[in-house]
């Protein structure tokens, strides 16, 4: 006889217990729908295993979703002097840069604080919109959050991912080939391109086109309004993409370099991978890449 569980209506206490299990890097965590407890099989013990049957994965999250959190802070920060020191902070791209997010907010007790309430407000209605996803329309403690899906953490921008290029994506693609016949026979051996596209309310702001051949992804092209750059979004593109191939089992990435790519090039060394002079593409492995991308533990340190 087939049994069915109905997952417990979500109060404060149990959010705030998902957030610590999402955040805490140092083992898998799940959500024990029996009781709306959030539970590790490495520090459960053996007198109170938990059934896989109770056992629901817990939402994604990983580093740069952290690191979409701040800069969607940062997007709404009104103190405009401490929003230039968060934004340096956030430009540098190394490792550190969520201890020193932190730090910067430490000196202004009050942004601190509206800090800790913007994550826990968005942490909490990101979550609520995997339950409804996952989980049918259940009711939550607060149905008036708003859902938040791939990339939604922005403020003002939203991320998402194409099966197949849109008309903003095909006209990049147009413009960048132009009249050059052999970069448009190249890319006509490309027929199932995908994309992760930035958007600001209906208006698309750039965008990376790709395609997985065999185990391996080949950027094609990759570009950013000019009226939108140095805000991160590039980044937070590039990081989804690879956190996303690497969910399919790609293991390696070959992205070109072009006469325009000075503003891209940095961004990737904000990322610490070695560039090599001598070529104009650049390959590297998602194992070396995600394994770089400091673990969003450290972000919420006290």
């Amino acid at each position: 006889m087939s049994r069915h569980y109905r997952l417990p209506v979500f109060t404060d206490e149990i959010l705030s217990q998902i957030i610590w299990g999402m955040e805490n890097q140092d083992a898998d965590y799940y959500l024990n729908i029996k009781d709306g407890s959030v539970y590790s099989r490495e520090f459960g013990g053996d007198d109170v295993e938990v059934p896989d049957e109770y056992l629901v994965e817990l939402p994604p999250w990983g580093s740069s979703d952290g690191y979409q959190l701040m800069v969607s802070f940062v997007n709404v920060c009104k103190n405009h002097k401490l929003k230039e020191k968060l934004l340096r902070e956030l430009s540098g791209r190394s490792h550190g840069v969520f201890r020193r997010f932190r730090d910067v907010l430490a000196s202004d007790s009050e942004s601190l604080q509206q800090w800790y309430e913007f994550k826990d407000h968005k942490m909490k209605a990101h979550i609520k919109a995997w339950y409804r996803a996952n989980f049918g329309s259940q009711k939550t403690t607060d149905e008036s959050e708003d859902g938040l899906g791939l990339g939604e953490l922005l403020a003002d921008f939203e991320i998402v991912h194409l099966e197949s290029l849109d008309n903003y994506c095909e006209d990049l693609m147009q413009n960048y080939v132009g009249s050059n016949a052999i970069a448009a026979k190249t890319l006509e051996g490309f027929q199932d391109r995908q994309a992760f596209e930035v958007v600001k309310g209906e208006t698309p702001c750039g965008a990376i086109i790709y395609e997985n051949v065999g185990d391996k992804c080949c950027i094609l092209y990759y570009y950013i309004e000019e009226s939108h750059r140095e805000l991160g979004l590039f980044s937070l593109m590039f990081d989804l993409l690879n956190r996303e191939l690497e969910r399919q089992q790609i293991q390696g990435v070959i992205m070109p370099f072009t006469a325009q790519s000075a503003f891209f090039k940095n961004s990737i060394i904000g990322h610490e991978v070695a560039l090599d002079p001598s070529v104009d593409y650049l390959e590297y492995s998602l194992k070396q890449w995600n394994g770089n991308l400091e673990s969003s533990e450290f972000a919420y340190l006290l």
